[in-house]
């Protein structure tokens, strides 16, 4: 099994041809991977509405909603950073450069080698967990979450959290607007292995809740009954989120 940050690596597949939908999926499983697919446009689009993934594989020509509609999708939320990959069988520069304008991070013109489709997608994990999962501070609304010092900064005063604390917000924030499942939780925080009961996680939500009130901060931490938690920005800046590695406080 793939791992990140101590949870299975999640990836988007939505492909309408059942065949090579089958052989991705496939190909992933076999690799390690968590894989959600689908073969709609339309059934992607509502998955992304309360879903996150660690890197999404899209095809160009989907029905119900194009591939770049999704791919809009991606980028005008807090996923912004997750990394695509467009699968096309459009071959032609221009096709190729549109493909790169509309924000993908990568393209493979059909039909192509499982070993370069892995490689691609280990390339793009391994650039993303380095802009994204390793130390610096994430800027949420303006706010910065400190992950050296397990600590808020909010109107220039610092508010310090507990380590599970922090490390549930600083999940919950890369993925903002989308639910994040108890597991996932669970297994960034106490690890994939850790024998931890869901209402431990609870306990820890509940004090950052009231960490974020004392804070002056209101964002809201929405349970999803029997799934998990949502981290809900103001309206229309669920996009403010971004990494800023290497910043200092």
């Amino acid at each position: 099994m793939k791992l990140i940050a101590g949870r299975p690596v999640r990836i988007l597949l939505v492909e309408d041809d059942a065949a090579h939908h089958a052989l991705l999926h496939s190909w992933l499983r076999t690799e390690g991977y968590q894989v959600d697919g689908f073969r709609d446009g339309r059934d992607a689009q509502q998955y992304l509405a309360d879903h996150w993934a660690d890197l999404a594989i899209l095809d160009w020509d989907l029905p119900g909603v194009s591939g770049d509609r999704l791919l809009q999708k991606i980028r005008g939320r807090g996923q912004s950073t997750m990394p695509v990959i467009f699968q096309t069988v459009h071959s032609a520069e221009s096709d190729i450069v549109a493909v790169l304008d509309a924000g993908a991070d990568d393209y493979l013109v059909k039909p192509f080698d499982r070993q370069v489709l892995l490689a691609r997608v280990r390339a793009l994990l391994r650039r993303f967990a380095a802009t994204n999962l390793q130390g610096g501070n994430m800027i949420v609304e303006g706010n910065v979450l400190d992950r050296q010092a397990r600590a808020l900064l909010c109107h220039g005063e610092t508010h310090r959290l507990g380590t599970k604390e922090f490390d549930i917000l600083w999940h919950l924030a890369l993925h903002a607007g989308a639910v994040v499942m108890r597991q996932d939780l669970m297994g960034v925080v106490w690890g994939v292995e850790a024998a931890v009961q869901s209402r431990s996680v609870d306990m820890y939500v509940s004090r950052l809740r009231a960490a974020l009130k004392a804070a002056c901060i209101d964002w809201n931490i929405q349970s999803v009954y029997a799934t998990g938690y949502r981290l809900v920005l103001q309206p229309a800046r669920c996009n403010a989120v971004n990494e800023s590695v290497g910043t200092s406080s």
